[in-house]
């Protein structure tokens, strides 16, 4: 696996016309270990060219895995054609990945995602990030959780977060108004 940092990760992940797996980790992570002599395998038995394994270490590339949201490691982040279109947290199966990366070579563009805001009616940055979504004539649900319990409990099921707002882009969850991961997983540029 080839091993990049956040000068690389433009050219790598963003602008390859492709299935990108990306792990994220640390040394000191134990998990990781774990999962990297798996990923190893699969790139080293990878001859697909549109299929790439590569790996950012999060210590050393603390701005990419704040754009991507990245709060736990070992995560394992699917691009295709430099577009989120799947994460996984922590250590999964060989079968797992395998089944990811073919999901993400059939997958369709990321616009085609479902989004859906979770929002309140004081909450500036859910104002914002409504404005910024229609700016970019991105369609989308809006959920008011101040008035329906049912949603606001089914959010925080979802995310393990309370705050608003929140957006689910498919099955990716962004809390906050985080504009580069919004233009990561929808492709935004």
């Amino acid at each position: 696996m080839k091993n990049i940092n956040q000068n690389e990760f433009k050219s790598e992940v963003r602008e390859f016309r492709g299935v990108a797996l990306v792990d994220f980790y640390a040394d000191w992570c134990g998990p990781c270990k774990m999962l990297s002599p798996l990923l190893d395998e699969m790139s080293k038995a990878n001859n697909d060219a549109e299929v790439r394994f590569l790996k950012m270490n999060v210590d050393s590339n603390p701005a990419i895995a704040e754009m991507l949201g990245i709060m736990s490691i070992p995560t394992v982040v699917i691009f295709k054609d430099g577009k989120i279109v799947k994460q996984k947290v922590g250590v999964a199966s060989k079968e797992e990945y395998v089944m990811a990366i073919g999901d993400a070579k059939r997958s369709e563009a990321s616009a085609s995602k479902k989004v859906t805001v979770f929002s309140t009616p004081t909450c500036p940055y859910c104002h914002m990030v409504k404005a910024y979504l229609k700016e970019k004539q991105v369609e989308f649900e809006d959920i008011d959780v101040s008035m329906d319990q049912t949603k606001a409990e089914e959010m925080v099921g979802r995310s393990g977060k309370m705050g608003v707002p929140q957006l689910w882009i498919g099955d990716q969850v962004v809390v906050g108004f985080n504009q580069p991961q919004i233009n990561m997983i929808l492709g935004i540029r």
